[in-house]
């Protein structure tokens, strides 16, 4: 399928930025921890300083919410617009040997996520969606950089009875298990990174439950594919979840991922 300009440029640098983690995971993964205790790699670092270089060429001018340089106290002024890049989501699975880590790129506008670029490294897969546009969908090889042609629309599709859901692997709590037993949710599949939200896009799941917290840079690529492949996102109220949270540090409450959202 032909692709935007801008759709196949974030695409080609997500997947670079997937060979450049790859390649460092067999040269011996160098681990530290963070201020929050969460793990960061030489990895994460060097993934995202390759893809804010090559977004400031993609998108001039336009701010850039980052995970790790966040950490490390910049963050930039937001406007209306924005953008939210997480270099390695899943730091712990990629630590762990497991291939569900993923690049996420999002881009915020009005406060909702409108353009979304999922890459997975290690399983040879690059989603994007674009509200009002669509969601697609290229297999490749591990390390290669998908072309045009490689991409296949998808969307979500019709809930199972009883429904598939996805789970956080190392943040589930009880709040979270009492809703998915009275979703009938007997079908529970426990993944790390945003990989679950292109799981429902392409169909394989139902919804996704997150009552534990995450940051915006963990869910705006993801909500952004999934809205633009037929789901949608919402808070347990039925609210969005919003972004540009500055008062709550980007921090996210609790929300659930939707194939298609209930009537």
């Amino acid at each position: 399928m032909s692709l935007p300009p801008h759709i196949f440029e974030l695409s080609r640098l997500a997947a670079e930025a997937g060979r450049l983690i790859v390649q460092l995971s067999a040269g011996g993964i160098k681990l530290n921890t963070k201020p929050d205790m969460s793990p960061v790699t030489n990895a994460d670092m060097q993934a995202e300083e390759m893809l804010l270089a090559g977004l400031a060429r993609i998108f001039p001018g336009v701010p850039v919410l980052a995970e790790e340089s966040t950490a490390n106290g910049r963050v930039p002024d937001l406007g209306d617009e924005f953008l939210v890049l997480d270099p390695l989501d899943g730091t712990k699975e990629y630590v762990a040997g497991r291939a569900e880590y993923t690049v996420n790129i999002g881009l915020i506008s009005g406060g909702r996520p409108v353009l979304g670029i999922l890459h997975a490294p290690a399983l040879g897969r690059t989603y994007w969606g674009e509200v009002g546009r669509g969601a697609a969908r290229a297999l490749h090889k591990l390390g290669a950089v998908p072309g045009e042609d490689a991409f296949a629309p998808i969307s979500t599709r019709s809930p199972a009875v009883p429904p598939v859901a996805l789970t956080s692997r190392g943040h589930i709590d009880a709040e979270t298990e009492t809703f998915l037993d009275n979703a009938g949710a007997q079908d529970r599949q426990r993944l790390g990174s945003a990989l679950k939200f292109a799981l429902l896009a392409e169909g394989s799941a139902d919804l996704y439950a997150r009552f534990v917290g995450t940051m915006e840079w963990d869910t705006g690529a993801g909500e952004a594919l999934l809205s633009a492949a037929g789901g949608g996102v919402l808070t347990p109220e039925g609210g969005p979840l919003g972004y540009g949270k500055t008062k709550t540090g980007f921090l996210n409450g609790p929300f659930i991922a939707w194939g298609r959202i209930p009537d």
